[in-house]
């Protein structure tokens, strides 16, 4: 009986182990914890500047949608998206950003203008919130040394320059500069100026102030001074309504230029027509015709507005990529890890390959673009 016990147990003992050799040990899934982020886009929605800011919001609306929910860290993470409307306002600006922190903003886009930027920046620094902008362009937002700032525009330094030079191989002699005594306007008027002048042009200085619509006497001046070109370092609502006074003053002949800041669809309407706005020049940031990514990119926007993409919208977009990038590199949604990590990344997106240099600089191939407005659109001019 013992020795029927005994070799029951040892075919009970090798049918077990056959099994059980026979058999995968089911994997364990793996666990992921369900988190959010909050990404605040920090724009104008209303104002002047509106046109520029639904472009940022669409843009951004699209890359949320493109790029989460995304895995960092073992988590994955879905993106709540809060857009805030700082009106074009810099007092705004610092309550918009305020209320950034108190929604616990992990990263923000944003803001639209430089001014803005300026009074927002030191509220996002406090609370190390990595700040990105798409088309805040003075170039001492980065010098001053702030280390949660970014941009994925170009700097006025490189835009005034080409800008200036423009002017000078068009052959003028005498040019009006005039700024709109904003953040932007005057940082890029002192380098237009400068530009002009090392090249031995004369140049008038001339002032004005955002929301103003009677520019008689400034026209006056210009007038006088005898400008060949006027060189517009504001925003279009008030490019526009110049140059509809400089035509009705007998000024036609008198070259029109600006900077990014007068690149809207809106110039048109603002300048009284397509037969006022005929012929003004302007530059802005990076060619969208060398962006490999650009036509996706236009596509989805098209579809999404029936409109194509408005001013920075695609630098805009790219924020949302990098950021998203950041946090898989950092593994965390600390603030000081993703600006680490900001500083880190080669980032391929709508604009190209692009990095960061050490002040927050975009780096990235490609310069200063120009255009001309032609039939009621702004058409690129070639080299």
């Amino acid at each position: 009986m013992k020795k029927y016990w005994a070799v029951l147990i040892f075919v009970l003992v090798v049918a077990m182990v056959f099994a059980a050799a026979g058999c995968k040990r089911p994997e364990v899934a793996e666990k992921v914890k369900k988190k959010e982020i909050v990404l605040v886009n920090h724009t104008s929605l209303t104002g002047g500047l509106a046109d520029y800011g639904f472009a940022a919001k669409t843009a951004v609306e699209l890359a949320v949608k493109d790029f989460g929910p995304f895995k960092a860290g073992g988590n994955e993470y879905s993106i709540k998206l809060i857009s805030l409307d700082d009106k074009g306002d810099q007092a705004e600006s610092a309550i918009v950003a305020q209320n950034a922190v108190d929604k616990g903003a992990t990263a923000v886009i944003g803001c639209l203008t430089s001014g803005n930027t300026n009074a927002a920046l030191p509220i996002y620094e406090k609370a190390n919130i990595p700040m990105i902008s798409p088309s805040a362009t003075r170039p001492d937002l980065t010098d001053v040394g702030h280390k949660n700032f970014f941009r994925t525009c170009l700097r006025d330094d490189l835009q005034g320059e080409v800008l200036g030079k423009w002017a000078v191989d068009l052959g003028f002699k005498k040019v009006t500069v005039m700024d709109d005594k904003g953040d932007y306007a005057v940082a890029l008027g002192d380098v237009v100026e400068k530009t002009l002048k090392d090249n031995g042009v004369q140049v008038q200085r001339e002032h004005t102030v955002e929301k103003e619509v009677d520019f008689s006497a400034q026209i006056s001046n210009i007038k006088g001074f005898g400008s060949e070109a006027v060189i517009y370092t504001g925003y279009h609502r008030e490019a526009g309504l110049m140059r509809k006074q400089m035509v009705e003053a007998g000024m036609k002949s008198v070259k029109f230029m600006g900077g990014d800041g007068i690149k809207s669809e809106e110039i048109f309407k603002e300048a009284g027509g397509n037969e006022n706005a005929e012929g003004l020049m302007c530059t802005f940031g990076l060619d969208r015709g060398a962006m490999a990514g650009y036509e996706e990119f236009k596509d989805k926007y098209e579809k999404k507005t029936g409109k194509e993409p408005g001013p920075y919208a695609e630098n805009a977009y790219d924020i949302v990529g990098i950021l998203v990038a950041a946090i898989k590199k950092a593994g965390t949604t600390d603030g000081q890890s993703i600006i680490d990590a900001l500083h880190e990344i080669d980032y391929n997106g709508v604009l190209g390959k692009f990095s960061f240099n050490e002040k927050g600089d975009i780096k990235i191939e490609g310069g200063i673009s120009k255009f001309e407005a032609k039939d009621g659109k702004w058409v690129a001019v070639k080299e």
